[in-house]
């Protein structure tokens, strides 16, 4: 195989918005913050922010080298002004990478329109997450398969929790899966287990609350019992359902 010549990044969804002080009711219209792609005062045509990031970010030499990848997710404030603020590392690649996708996204501060709740302009929470793939090119240009990478992460790891009884070492491969799929619901409920086996019952709630209120899942009380034999689901379940 030669050696790694092209990059990709792919813009995956924007994961999380909410209101800093949030008014939950019926009569609230929510508007989410929008990505302009020029000054507000002089925005015209809205800009994909995806399209943005692929033409200014650059994959960090050292994380090309090694070729680590993954999947990143910053979460970041749009303020009422559409500066953005407050930026948060939600899932890591390398602190090369989000240093990188922070860099991107801080150029953007101004060039946003907030968001609003009932047309008043008020501060939003906003994630983006993004796969950060090196292409490889042999015979045919190749690509690593994230859900494939975190299937196997995740069969190690329950081994690991089930069978060999080591949280510690389980939540190791857990992390690892989730590096690639951070949102995917099967590996934070079972690192969730882990979490609660290894004495972190704080970390544990934190999972399953992201599986309940991130990811895809309707019921998470039906996915968390299908592992109902290890210790923890009656505790866990009844914490993130309060």
């Amino acid at each position: 195989m030669k050696r790694i010549i092209l990059l990709s990044f792919t813009l995956l969804m924007t994961l999380g918005l909410w209101a800093q002080e949030p008014l939950v009711s019926e009569e609230v219209t929510v508007k989410p913050p929008k990505f302009t792609g020029e000054k507000v005062q002089l925005q015209s045509n809205e800009m994909s922010i995806q399209n943005y990031i692929i033409e200014n970010m650059q994959y960090p030499a050292e994380d090309l080298t090694y070729k680590r990848e993954g999947t990143e997710v910053i979460r970041f404030t749009v303020e009422t002004d559409g500066r953005l603020s407050n930026y948060e590392v939600v899932n890591s690649v390398s602190r090369a990478m989000d240093d990188e996708l922070i860099r991107v996204l801080s150029s953007t501060s101004g060039y946003w329109l907030p968001g609003q709740n009932n047309d008043v302009d008020v501060a939003m929470e906003r994630e983006v997450a993004i796969a950060c793939k090196v292409l490889n090119e042999g015979l045919e240009t190749t690509q690593t398969n994230f859900k494939v990478v975190a299937t196997n992460y995740f069969r190690q790891g329950s081994k690991l929790l089930y069978t060999k009884h080591h949280p510690q070492r389980a939540i190791a491969k857990f992390d690892r899966g989730i590096r690639y799929m951070p949102y995917d619901a099967n590996l934070l409920v079972l690192r969730g287990y882990a979490r609660f086996a290894a004495g972190d019952r704080d970390g544990a709630i934190a999972d399953w609350k992201i599986v309940k209120e991130k990811t895809n899942i309707d019921n998470l009380k039906s996915l968390a019992s299908t592992y109902s034999d290890l210790d923890g689901y009656a505790e866990l379940i009844k914490e993130v359902d309060e």
